[in-house]
């Protein structure tokens, strides 16, 4: 007998705007995905809207909700110490790649933000993310992904570190 396998279907990005929220949520409803990764660093994420999430969830428990962890413009980061920015905002992601491969970014700044991201998470949301992944794909760049598995490890043994960006 084959074993099953669970399929996960994610919509990134919760957060960057009201419309894209409600899509996610239409779509969770519908039960046409099953999962969504929250921006902490964008306009529209709130208690309100972490609220919305919950509901859904309680009404469907298998629907998992994690940390999108976002470190490129035009969002700005949480930390105030957070470095190199680009008129206050993270960088591009071509700028960031290119910084990572060059190893001139600061990891302990890239893990304090990362888990500036999960703190305001587990505040707004009340739970635990149940997943960590990275918006465009920064999590899997050099010296990024060194913080994103350090702050996982030490923070959230627990959370399950996926890319679920397409």
């Amino acid at each position: 007998m084959a074993e099953l396998r669970r399929i996960v279907l994610c919509a990134d990005d919760y957060g960057l705007s009201p419309g894209v929220n409600r899509a996610i949520r239409d779509l969770l409803t519908r039960r046409r995905i099953n999962a969504t990764s929250a921006m902490m660093v964008t306009p529209a994420i709130d208690r309100a809207e972490a609220d919305a999430l919950a509901a859904i969830k309680a009404e469907q428990p298998n629907i998992s909700i994690g940390l999108h962890v976002t470190l490129t413009t035009p969002f700005r980061p949480l930390t105030k110490d957070y470095a190199p920015l680009r008129n206050g905002a993270f960088m591009s992601i071509g700028q960031t790649l290119g910084a990572a491969i060059l190893r001139q970014l600061k990891p302990a700044l890239i893990a304090a933000e990362i888990r500036a991201q999960v703190d305001k998470f587990m505040a707004t949301f009340d739970f635990s993310p149940d997943y960590l992944d990275g918006h465009q794909h920064v999590q899997i760049f050099p010296q990024v992904r060194d913080a994103f598995l350090d702050v996982v490890s030490r923070d959230l043994p627990k959370a399950w570190c996926g890319n679920a960006d397409g």
